[in-house]
């Protein structure tokens, strides 16, 4: 066997067939962000009678869509500076050129495509945390602790 031969296995047998422990962390994060969310939704049901609630929420709402609207604007920018050099390809003067375009666009392209999932589930992630804020203000306090305020 070559010494390449000898990494092989080594290099599999280091190699995780399961995720990461930081894959469980996150998507327990996740389950209990949901599972929060879900209990203060509940909790605050009687919170539901009151208009002030309801405004409150058309404006967490609305927040939330500017912000969306926000990361659209900022990456129809992007895909237009992406078209614009995708039009430049037609200028390239030899093979080796137009390949290097070519190859950047398509970069560029997979570029503006992660951002746009990072800023996706960044936007996410902010409103599950929102929601369970602005849940918890708007839930009542429990009968056991207003007694144990007095």
């Amino acid at each position: 066997m070559t010494h390449a031969d000898h990494a092989l296995p080594h290099a599999l047998a280091h190699s995780p067939a399961i995720p990461k422990p930081g894959y469980a962390q996150l998507l327990g994060n996740l389950a209990t962000r949901g599972q929060h969310n879900l209990g203060a939704s509940l909790a605050m049901l009687p919170a539901l009678a009151h208009t002030e609630t309801w405004l409150s929420l058309t404006q967490l709402q609305a927040a939330s869509l500017q912000k969306l609207i926000a990361q659209q604007d900022g990456w129809l920018a992007q895909w237009q500076g992406w078209l614009h050099s995708a039009c430049q390809l037609s200028q390239a003067n030899t093979v080796s050129k137009l390949l290097e375009q070519e190859v950047n666009l398509t970069l560029r392209a997979v570029q503006i495509m992660g951002q746009q999932a990072v800023d996706l589930a960044t936007l996410q992630e902010n409103l599950e945390v929102n929601y369970g804020y602005w849940a918890s203000l708007h839930t009542p306090a429990a009968p056991a602790m207003q007694h144990g305020a007095d």
